[in-house]
């Protein structure tokens, strides 16, 4: 009964191999890199399962070959290990394997063997480059012994090719350097920070992070991306130079509703305005209300005029974000001039108009902006007034400019 069973587990393996070498191109004697496929030793307690020492052979022998390498045959490096007094399970130690495939004239040398036990089956494969008396790479594996022990012996064989595949090869040319360590610092504790504003990295602590290490190559460019509770993202891109290289990231804005304005405006200089905004979306679009005092005299007579401009705008912002330094506004709405005169019995004169359009630049910082705006206002005529319809102006010349300081809140 135990002939029986071993035959079933030979005759298979006798396939197995019969379809590996199958594949072995026809000119393998003309291969310019030798190799040695050494026997595989057979550790096992009892000698039952001798057979798997041909299979292992064989298909290491076939891969090898299927590999680019010319197989020597047995007897010329088996002459040389009888030679130096060695035994076949001498050869599993690396330095004497090397010893025997240099002097064979071998560029690779494979050696290997299993240990079969309570059914229980253990391999291990090692290559080596003889040329350069160095492990080339290692395969274990273990496994229960039955039919699909085949699968694990040709899975091994074919684990090891990739990297045999490269002995005698040309080493492949250097790849980029790259960004070893990569140090973000903010003042923003607690920010978020992310790659292209998806991969997660880290966070701000201790007003710094060190980036994991992503393999970035020196010269290009990444880009960060920070987010914090309350206040506005930011993108910054950053030029790796160095592998190891610091970055002190720009603060965040913090996302504002409100804003207080101090403003002045060129043709009305005796006289001062004030305004608040309040933001519908945070530093985008805003509603606000307006009031500027003046005084119209020439100081050589004793009765000013007074007047008080109030409106209402809506606006917002062209092409900038809200934390860019200088941001293009705009904004449009209605208002009137309220006049009254020191001399008695004049009484109240109302300019209604429409405020078409202010254009404004901005320089924005994190908590106040400055601001310079241009101004077009159309009178209406309507009711008892002192400039009837058509286009105001302050001056004889360009159209009114205010200049403003606002504080973000």
């Amino acid at each position: 009964m135990r002939k029986t069973g071993k035959w079933r587990f030979f005759l298979p393996s006798i396939l197995l191999l019969l379809a590996a070498s199958a594949g072995l191109p026809p000119a393998l004697q003309a291969q310019t890199l030798p190799a040695v496929v050494f026997r595989a030793v057979d550790l096992s307690p009892t000698r039952e399962y001798g057979e798997y020492h041909f299979i292992l052979t064989g298909m290491l022998q076939a891969e090898v070959a299927n590999s680019g390498f010319g197989v020597l045959p047995e007897g010329k490096w088996d002459q040389v290990r009888k030679k130096r007094g060695y035994q076949d399970v001498d050869l599993l130690e690396g330095s004497k394997a090397l010893e025997v495939a240099e002097e064979a004239g071998a560029r690779l040398a494979v050696t290997g063997f299993y240990r079969v036990e309570n059914r229980q089956f253990v391999l291990e494969i090692k290559c080596y480059d003889v040329e350069a008396r160095a492990f080339i790479q290692g395969v274990l594996k273990t496994g229960r012994l039955t039919l699909a022990m085949y699968n694990l012996l040709d899975g091994a064989v074919k684990e090891l090719m990739p990297k045999v595949r490269l002995v005698g090869k040309p080493p492949p040319p250097p790849g980029p350097v790259i960004a070893e360590m990569v140090t973000l610092r903010s003042e923003d504790e607690g920010a978020e920070i992310l790659l292209a504003g998806s991969q997660t990295v880290g966070t701000i602590i201790d007003g710094s992070l060190l980036m994991p290490p992503i393999p970035f190559p020196v010269g290009s460019a990444i880009t960060v991306e920070k987010r914090k509770e309350g206040y506005h993202p930011s993108r910054e891109a950053l030029m790796l130079d160095t592998p190891v290289q610091e970055f002190r990231l720009k603060p965040l804005h913090p996302k504002t509703r409100w804003g207080t304005e101090f403003n002045w405006t060129y043709g009305a200089v005796l006289g001062f305005g004030v305004a608040q905004r309040y933001y519908l979306k945070p530093d985008a679009s805003y509603v606000a209300a307006e009031l500027y005092n003046y005084a119209q005299t020439n100081f050589s007579e004793s009765h000013p005029l007074f007047h008080h401009d109030l409106r209402l705008l809506y606006g917002g912002y062209l092409f900038t974000g809200p934390d860019e330094v200088f941001r293009l506004g705009w904004s449009s709405g209605a208002g009137v001039i309220l006049t009254w005169f020191t001399i008695a019995d004049q009484g109240l004169y109302a300019d209604w108009y429409l405020n078409l359009i202010n254009v404004s630049l901005e320089l924005n910082f994190l908590r106040f902006l400055v601001y310079f705006r241009a101004e077009e206002k159309y009178a209406l005529g309507w009711g008892r007034n002192l400039l009837g319809s058509g286009m105001l102006s302050l001056t004889q010349g360009p159209p009114p400019m205010t200049m403003g300081f606002m504080w973000k809140w």
